[in-house]
């Protein structure tokens, strides 16, 4: 098994210098982590050992910026020296400490964690993509808020917690404006998007909004509540965490300016892009943590 993963992370790192070149000529490096302990979407499946769909898109456009990319879904990284990483990306799901199945090596150990949790306090940047909120959670009741004493760590550090989707639908988005990121900004107030949404409980109160899932008129009885955040940010100690609920379709990771949307997020976490991280969830999204609505 272990063999098996090896010529996996061969060719990621292989796919990585074709794409990118030589490490030493970039200016920056980041470690995308895509271990799926839980469902595994189709976006960070490896067919045959091959780079997923997200591996290739991540890779290819922080090549225009000059970044380098690490792919990786083994979570057993994070134990060794990552200092030389400016930021981690994820697109998780279950529980990381459990590896992928079949590859509890894998894991996501407790030292590994907190040594990523260091070092993005001591200023380095996170990007959690769709199913991350997904990993490490409490669970329980869609429609309930857990206490806080029981809410995990990873929630905490994320800002929210997965708690259920509905049938994939097209649905309308709002923008807070002004926007750092331009794809975002480009849209205007709002714009329309099919994919599959998530919805979140959990939130924490110190998250800086950037879009909004509008939830007035959706298809599921999961969607009747008010409108709540679906892309924001938070600090970390120095650092700075991300979050979008985007990308749950191959045909995300292929459209050029969607990709472009995530290499800005990375952008940010790495700090290249100034962003005001000031909460505002109070303001943008009051009722954020009312779960369901007469």
């Amino acid at each position: 098994m272990r063999k098996t993963f090896t010529i996996f992370i061969c060719l990621a790192v292989m796919f990585v210098s074709v794409s990118v070149g030589n490490a030493a000529e970039t200016t920056k490096k980041v470690l995308y982590f895509s271990n799926s302990a839980g469902y595994e979407h189709s976006t960070v499946k490896s067919i045959n050992g091959k780079p997923s769909v997200s591996d290739i898109a991540i890779t290819d456009v922080c090549k225009t910026a000059e970044i380098a990319v690490v792919c990786t879904k083994d979570g057993s990284v994070f134990d060794g020296d990552i200092d030389s990483y400016d930021a981690f990306i994820f697109q998780t799901s279950g529980e990381l400490a459990k590896g992928t199945k079949g590859h509890p090596e894998w894991a996501l150990t407790e030292n590994g964690w907190k040594k990523l949790l260091t070092a993005i306090r001591g200023g380095k940047g996170f990007v959690g993509l769709h199913p991350t909120t997904d990993s490490n959670r409490v669970g329980g009741n869609v429609y309930e808020n857990s206490p806080k004493e029981k809410i995990t760590d990873f929630t905490k550090f994320i800002g929210a917690e997965f708690t259920i989707h509905g049938p994939s639908q097209e649905t309308t988005i709002s923008v807070v404006q002004p926007s750092p990121f331009t794809w975002l900004a480009g849209k205007g107030k709002s714009f329309r998007m099919f994919d599959e949404w998530y919805v979140h409980k959990n939130f924490n109160d110190d998250i800086r909004v950037f879009a909004i899932l509008e939830t007035a008129g959706m298809r599921g009885e999961m969607y009747r509540r008010p409108p709540c955040p679906i892309v924001w940010g938070r600090a970390e100690g120095k650092g700075r965490v991300f979050y979008s609920a985007f990308g749950h379709y191959d045909d995300y990771w292929k459209d050029p300016d969607k990709i472009k949307f995530i290499l800005q997020l990375i952008q940010a976490a790495i700090g290249d892009i100034k962003t005001d991280l000031t909460p505002n969830i109070k303001t943008i999204t009051p009722n954020a943590s009312v779960l369901k609505t007469p």
